[in-house]
């Protein structure tokens, strides 16, 4: 059974909570900001990781059929999507993957567009890269979001090579349609654009929604790569396991040679553990999980309504976009004032410089880290 409990994460090595204290000095904050979860993971895969270190040998490993049988099989119990077991490229971290994606598809100066506001280590990513960024921000009206697909057509005649697609979307919490994608895909055949969808988030999808892999057009279109991991459904990105779907056999046999190249041949032993767990037999500790975020999300909506304080809807992720712009004040100045009362949420300029007053906050947190976050987070509001 599912058991959302909150977890004291202190003197863990953890980016979220030991980072922020080690740089502001104290530890009595409850963090909403690092993309991962604050309870345990799912059972089995605690069970299996233990089973393994109980074995003894911590040698050698390799990425064996089983696993690609597992992951196949995801893709088709979770996503409705039919793969082949050698189009499988595993790899570390997802922006590993993309971050070698780019230098096999692309050359230096080539131009490598985002949709902003979006998760902020893409922009380095391109920029270390030292391929041009092209942000075709995403159009905001009436807080929802949506593709300015005029403006990306022009931007692809322009001659952009490659867009990093974020589907679901961080941090404005959208899953894109069936009907947005096809409009997407085609527009990047007709100008020849390699389109590398980061699908981190697509198993976090809330009530009422549908999550459509762009795994679904690989038939239409050649130059689509998927790129997932379990990393943030079953918060094991310390693990670092992901997987690339590559259809298209010139292109898997580039990015091979550049795993190759690098000695990345495959994720770890206990990554390897983890994700054949993950995606074998905690189905309904997930959809558990997806119900808690979403009552999160609608607890959050309801206690900022009555400060007039809205959020972007949230359809997938368990990331909440919020547009504090009614209180006048900048990120930096809430983020600042909200840590005087021992909150601490991302500050939204991360994601995009155009959204100065709106923060992103994580709501993969136990009921009880949430209302203790919420009963801070409004004396913080009360006294602006």
């Amino acid at each position: 059974m599912a058991d959302f409990k909150m977890l004291n994460r202190f003197n863990t090595s953890s980016a979220k909570w030991d980072g922020m204290a080690n740089k502001i000095g104290k530890d009595t904050f409850l963090a909403f900001t690092v993309a991962d979860s604050d309870y345990p993971t799912a059972k089995p895969i605690t069970d299996a990781l233990q089973k393994r270190l109980e074995h003894g040998a911590l040698g050698y490993t390799m990425v064996d059929n089983e696993y690609f049988n597992i992951i196949k099989q995801w893709y088709k119990r979770r996503y409705d999507v039919t793969i082949k077991n050698h189009w499988i490229v595993p790899s570390s971290k997802v922006l590993s993957g993309l971050s070698f994606l780019i230098q096999v598809l692309t050359d230096e100066n080539d131009p490598v567009m985002l949709q902003s506001p979006v998760y902020n280590v893409f922009e380095p990513l391109i920029n270390l890269n030292n391929r041009p960024l092209v942000d075709n921000a995403l159009v905001f009206n009436n807080n929802t979001y949506s593709i300015d697909f005029e403006m990306l057509e022009k931007q692809f005649k322009k001659g952009i090579k490659l867009l990093v697609f974020c589907n679901p979307h961080n941090p404005v919490g959208r899953v894109w349609s069936y009907e947005e994608l096809s409009r997407l895909v085609t527009l990047a055949k007709a100008y020849d654009v390699y389109i590398l969808s980061d699908e981190i988030h697509g198993d976090l999808i809330m009530e009422n929604q549908t999550f459509v892999s762009l795994g679904k057009f690989f038939e239409d279109y050649e130059k689509i790569v998927v790129i997932s991991a379990p990393s943030k459904t079953f918060n094991l990105a310390g693990l670092q396991g992901s997987n690339m779907i590559i259809p298209n056999k010139n292109i898997r046999e580039k990015m091979k040679k550049k795993l190759s190249k690098n000695f990345l041949s495959s994720p770890n032993m206990m990554a390897l553990t983890a994700i054949k767990t993950a995606y074998s037999v905690c189905d309904d500790w997930l959809e558990a999980q997806n119900d808690h975020i979403y009552n999160n999300y609608l607890k959050v909506k309801e206690c900022l309504a009555t400060y007039n304080i809205s959020l972007a809807p949230l359809e997938g992720t368990y990331l909440l976009w919020i547009d504090f712009r009614p209180l006048k004040q900048t990120s930096d100045a809430l983020f600042n004032h909200f840590l005087k009362y021992d909150i601490a949420l991302a500050k939204g300029t991360a994601y995009s410089k155009a959204y100065d007053g709106f923060m992103r906050m994580n709501v993969a947190v136990s009921k009880e880290q949430l209302d203790e976050g919420l009963s801070r987070l409004k004396k913080a509001l009360d006294a602006l």
